[in-house]
């Protein structure tokens, strides 16, 4: 019988799976034996002290992935190699059936208003920006199983109120990173957040708002910037959370063709794994900036090193579920011309509830 190229490569897939789920079964079957033949064996001594617990979870989320499973604890396998993260609101907000009461969001609302109204006074500058989920800008590699039942989403509820009701500047970044995405991947396939491209394209938004506050924050073009090859993605989050070893992903970076100020960056570490940065740069005639961030600000692909020659002095503080570190108690200390305050889509509401906890409406 004449095999093609492709029935063939199907044919080991099966034959290693075969193979990997009969070691992994058989591996299984002399655990449990040894089990049973210490009779003072507890279900919390097996789930807390034995050795090698990590490397079966290890292994049998391997299994699993390797014959195509798709649904992961807090993870999702998509199309074409793409993996999409589910905790948090991040499925309620892909399939648009988890919106905000009325009542919390007139109250957030109206706290954020009032920061902005308290800013504005003090000549300062209040933005609010949103990183849209992943899947949010590539439903496409979504499972076709999983529908979109709603019209509007939380954040687009939430967009849509604050835009209507206030003055407040909210960078909406979600029409210029579905627009580019039509043409070029803006997140990592096996990563939760984006590349290089889509922090690109989320600094030039930010910063041509900003622009017309100070003329000096003008962004740079894309053409400004080398598009090179770098290390494989170091590291990505997605595997980890299936529990399966590291997948490599291509990792491409854009390197500034200009000349940057050198700037000196010291951060703080906390015990709970968040920190507080401080960067200081040579060109004291900049702007200052005080943003309260998530990962998609500060992680390898992120908005920092856009954002950063543009500026004498950021101070950033990663969300932490810690009131006294995650407060707006930094604006009076720091006193910065421009505060950000920037929470990825599944997260926001959290994040922004969290920080104007103090606010009086």
């Amino acid at each position: 019988m004449e095999v093609n190229e492709k029935e063939g490569g199907s044919s080991l897939d099966f034959l290693f799976t075969k193979i990997y789920s009969s070691v992994f079964s058989a591996l299984m079957l002399v655990l449990l034996i040894s089990f049973i033949s210490k009779p003072g064996l507890s279900l919390a001594d097996i789930s807390n002290g034995f050795r090698w617990k990590s490397n079966l979870i290890t292994l049998y989320s391997s299994v699993r992935f390797k014959i195509g499973d798709r649904v992961f604890n807090t993870a999702l396998v998509g199309k074409d190699g793409w993996i999409f993260y589910t905790g948090d609101h991040s499925m309620q907000d892909y399939q648009k059936i988890d919106t905000l009461d009325k009542k919390s969001l007139i109250t957030l609302v109206e706290k954020i208003n009032q920061l902005d109204k308290e800013l504005e006074y003090e000549g300062k500058i209040l933005l609010i920006v949103i990183p849209p989920n992943k899947s949010t800008i590539y439903p496409q590699y979504m499972p076709d199983e999983i529908p979109v039942i709603g019209k509007g989403s939380r954040l687009d509820l939430f967009s849509n109120y604050l835009k209507n009701n206030t003055q407040v500047h909210i960078v909406d970044l979600a029409p210029v990173l579905l627009d580019s995405s039509k043409t070029q991947n803006l997140y990592f396939k096996i990563d939760t957040h984006w590349n290089d491209l889509g922090a690109y394209y989320g600094y030039r938004e930010i910063m041509s708002l900003l622009t017309s506050y100070d003329p000096r924050l003008i962004p740079h073009p894309l053409s400004d910037y080398k598009y090179i090859r770098q290390d494989d993605l170091i590291n990505p989050d997605l595997p980890r959370v299936l529990g399966i070893p590291p997948i490599k992903e291509e990792y491409r970076a854009l390197i500034p063709k200009f000349p940057v100020q050198k700037t000196q960056t010291l951060n703080l570490n906390l015990a709970n794994g968040a920190y507080i940065s401080n960067l200081k740069g040579q060109d004291d005639r900049l702007p200052t900036l005080l943003i309260f961030h998530d990962s998609f600000y500060s992680a390898r692909s992120s908005l920092s090193h856009f954002m950063e020659p543009h500026f004498s002095k950021i101070t950033g503080i990663l969300f932490t579920q810690d009131p006294k570190i995650w407060s707006l108690n930094w604006i009076q200390q720091e006193d910065p011309d421009i505060v950000i305050i920037e929470i990825v889509e599944r997260n926001f509401d959290t994040g922004l509830s969290l920080l104007l906890d103090g606010v009086s409406k």
